[in-house]
């Protein structure tokens, strides 16, 4: 079962970047991850493919209104770039928009997560701000990390006191959570930021580089560009999702470590980089 690392916070925090960036050296050694991206608002397909048109028939819109959810259906609607073959990725389709699908359903979501759960090594829930949209609660329900990037500003820090009262209930931790500032910028007054809110666990500092990956459509290359303290924000999380060894008595071979999904079928692209 894979670890599920969710990513919530404040609007333009830098969420789907870092979300590409931890997928980027999750897969290092080529363990598979998969970013699932549920936002209607900013449909992610077209962003993270600019040269490619995905048909709809892959969009997460098309798992998350059907009555049956399970792992094949959840693999027959990843996409995978050409260069990154160990990265998945679930969104909306360029053109879609919160009309296009029936209302989605706190239970789909759920379902949506434990079937990819069994396909990769780590599902990243890269969730919308917007609270009442249903993905993110159960996002955040789901996580094994969970991880709070707001922007260290006013904004930021009225957007976590608004949202905080929806999150009091004992299975979402909140307190659990690692809190980086994104979009961190020299005038920022983090100090001051971070006494109002308990603190930061991290920094994800802006950077013209990064934000010129975000800009040309390859977020997967912004690994590149990270500075020392965005790099230790990052192995932040890194370390959290790491589990002792166990022990030879107790350790047991996975028979689908190899595979996508239980059938050992691997995700296969086609000419135009898509799912099959």
């Amino acid at each position: 079962m894979a670890k599920i690392i969710t990513v919530w916070g404040s609007q333009g925090s830098g969420k789907t970047m870092f979300s590409c960036i931890l997928a980027k050296a999750l897969t290092r050694n080529k363990e598979k991850a998969l970013i699932i991206n549920a936002d209607t608002a900013v449909p992610m397909l077209p962003v993270w493919f600019p040269d490619q048109m995905i048909e709809t028939s892959v969009s997460i819109g098309q798992v998350m209104s059907s009555v049956e959810i399970d792992s094949a259906l959840v693999a027959g609607h990843v996409t995978v770039l050409k260069n990154y073959p160990y990265i998945g990725l679930m969104g909306y389709c360029a053109g879609e928009n919160p009309l296009s699908y029936p209302e989605v359903k706190y239970q789909n979501v759920q379902q949506t997560i434990d079937a990819a759960a069994q396909l990769v090594d780590f599902v990243i829930l890269d969730c919308t701000s917007n609270m009442t949209h249903v993905f993110t609660p159960a996002a955040i329900e789901a996580g094994d990390v969970i991880i709070r990037i707001l922007t260290p500003d006013l904004k930021g820090i009225n957007y976590l006191k608004a949202h905080q009262p929806l999150l009091v209930d004992s299975r979402f931790r909140f307190v659990e959570h690692l809190t980086f500032a994104g979009m961190a910028r020299p005038f920022h007054a983090l100090d001051e930021m971070g006494h109002i809110i308990g603190g930061f666990d991290g920094l994800l500092p802006y950077s013209k580089e990064i934000d010129r990956c975000a800009t040309e459509g390859g977020m997967f290359r912004a690994i590149n560009y990270c500075n020392p303290k965005y790099t230790s924000a990052l192995n932040r999380v890194l370390d959290e999702l790491e589990e002792p060894e166990p022990d030879e008595d107790e350790a047991e071979s996975d028979p689908n470590e190899d595979g996508w999904d239980p059938n050992g079928d691997d995700w296969e692209e086609d000419e135009d980089g898509e799912s099959e």
